[in-house]
């Protein structure tokens, strides 16, 4: 029969094993569940208060973008109407490289500017 272990102020980590530590931080930090950035229940076509939702931007913003065209939509009479798709990737089309992507982009083209002379 195993017992279960009990850690004391006075027990030294370092005697800890690594199960021991594994379960000493399940204990103290409970697994937390993971969040699905988009609802799947959201509606593949929507108006302006369900886009301020699933952009976090304001209603005004909203109509500003729509003014600017900066953002894509539909409108059909004086109704405005977004795709649930288009939404998700005009959120994600700006791309910022990581600091490594862009030393080695940068590294890439010295190469081929070195290799051309």
């Amino acid at each position: 029969m195993e017992t279960k272990f009990q850690p004391t102020n006075d027990t030294p980590l370092a005697a800890l094993t690594i199960g021991q530590f594994k379960n000493l931080i399940v204990e103290m930090i409970p697994p937390q569940p993971i969040l699905q950035s988009t609802n799947p229940d959201f509606p593949e076509t929507f108006g302006k208060k369900e886009c301020a939702k699933l952009t976090g931007y304001a209603v005004n913003t909203i109509n500003k973008m729509i003014c600017e065209r900066a953002i894509p939509f539909y409108k059909r009479n004086a109704k405005v109407i977004f795709k649930k798709c288009e939404i998700e990737e005009w959120m994600l089309a700006n791309r910022i490289q990581t600091v490594e992507e862009f030393i080695e982009e940068k590294e890439n083209s010295v190469f081929k500017q070195k290799s051309r002379k």
